[in-house]
C-alpha cells in the first residue's frame, strides 16, 4: 500500500527539524525562526528536475545530496553559515526505495552542516525537487557580485570542468566507456560544500559567486554588476586529474573549464595584499585555491601563452 502524504513526511523527513533558533519546525502551517539581531538572513532557492539537472535513473542518494548542495553553494558564495531549509518535492509515486536513498543523501549533507529541515510540501507529479535554504552572516559583511575592485586577484576553489565532462559522457557526446561516466558522474553529484571556508573568506574578500553556469558565464555576472573587466589566464585553470587520465584534448579541457558548468566551486576576488593569507587559508581547510587572473578596468580577456583567445561557445542559460 502506497504511503499517504503525511505518512511519507513523518517517516522520512520529520526527525530532522530541530536546531538552534528553530522555535517550531515541521507540523504546523509555518515554521518559526528566531533570528539573532546582529545577523543578516540570506535566502536562496533552487529546483532540480529529472532529465534537466540530473539523468533519469540517477541514484536517489546522489539526488538528495546534490539538491541541497546547490543551495548551500549559494549560501557559501555570500559567506553565510547554513541555518535551515525547506523542501518541496514532486514524485510520480511514493516509492519507498527512492525516498530512503533520497533522504540518506539529503541528510548526510544537512547533518554535516547542522542544518535542520523546517517544512515544505509533497505532491504527485514528475520528479522535481525545490529547496529553499537560509543562512546567517554578520550584518554588512556579505560577499556580493557588485563589490569587485580593479586590481583584485581572481580565485577559484577546487577544480573546474569535471561535471561538464560527465554531462558530455552521459549524452554520448564523448565515449570513454561506462566506467568513466560512472566515476565522473558520481563525483559531479557528490561535490564537497565550501561553507566553512567561505565564512573565513569574509575576512579577505568582498565579492564572490558560485560557479553553476560555467566560469565565463558566472564571472560575467560579477563584471556586469561591478562595472569592471578582467583577464583570465587559461594556463592557470585548475583541472581535475581525469582530464589527463583520459588524455583529453587541451582545447576541449579549456572549454569544459570555461563553459561546462555545474562545478559549484567558489569564484572570488581579493586584494593582492591577501595572497599569503589565502594560501594559509587553503592549507588550513585542505582546499585547493587557485589564482586565475585579475580584475581590470576593461572588457573580459581570455589569455593563453600571453595571447588573447576567442571564446569557444556561449555561456549556459536556462532559457
Amino acid at each position: 500500500m502506497a504511503l499517504s502524504e503525511f505518512d511519507l513526511i513523518k517517516k522520512y523527513f520529520t526527525a530532522y527539524d530541530s536546531g538552534e533558533g528553530i522555535e517550531l519546525g515541521i507540523g504546523d502551517d509555518c515554521a518559526l525562526l528566531n533570528i539573532p539581531q546582529d545577523k543578516t538572513l540570506a535566502i536562496t532557492t533552487d529546483t532540480q528536475i529529472e532529465s534537466v539537472h540530473f539523468f533519469k535513473d540517477t541514484d536517489p542518494e546522489f539526488i538528495g545530496y546534490k539538491s541541497l548542495l546547490v543551495n548551500v553553494s549559494d549560501l557559501a558564495s555570500m559567506g553565510a553559515k547554513p541555518y535551515c531549509f525547506t523542501l518541496s518535492i514532486s514524485l510520480p509515486n511514493s516509492n519507498e526505495e527512492f525516498l530512503k536513498g533520497f533522504a540518506k543523501g539529503l541528510f548526510t549533507l544537512a547533518s554535516k552542516l547542522k542544518m535542520p529541515l523546517i517544512g515544505g510540501n509533497t505532491t504527485k507529479g514528475e520528479l522535481s525537487i525545490t529547496i529553499t535554504a537560509y543562512g546567517l552572516l554578520p550584518k554588512g559583511k556579505a560577499m556580493r557580485r557588485d563589490l569587485a575592485k580593479v586590481g583584485d586577484d581572481i580565485y577559484v576553489t577546487g577544480t573546474l570542468g569535471l561535471p561538464g565532462l560527465a554531462v558530455d559522457l552521459g549524452y554520448k557526446n564523448l565515449n570513454l566507456g561506462e566506467d568513466a561516466f560512472n566515476k565522473c558522474y558520481q563525483k559531479s553529484m557528490l561535490i564537497e560544500d565550501r561553507c566553512d571556508l567561505a565564512q573565513s573568506l569574509l575576512n579577505y574578500s568582498t565579492c564572490a559567486i558560485d560557479i553553476s553556469d560555467g566560469l565565463v558565464g558566472d564571472i560575467k555576472h560579477i563584471l556586469d554588476r561591478s562595472n569592471v573587466g578582467c583577464e583570465i589566464d587559461l594556463e592557470l585553470l585548475p583541472k581535475p586529474v581525469e582530464f589527463s587520465e583520459y588524455k583529453l584534448d587541451d582545447h576541449y579541457q579549456d572549454k569544459l573549464c570555461l563553459y561546462g558548468g555545474g562545478d559549484y566551486e567558489l569564484l572570488f576576488t581579493a586584494n593582492p595584499s591577501f595572497q599569503d593569507d589565502i594560501k594559509v587559508l587553503a592549507k588550513s581547510f585542505g582546499v585547493k585555491i587557485t589564482r586565475i587572473g585579475q580584475i581590470k578596468n576593461a572588457q573580459m580577456k581570455l589569455l593563453k601563452h600571453g595571447k588573447i583567445c576567442h571564446q569557444f561557445s556561449k555561456a549556459f542559460e536556462h532559457f
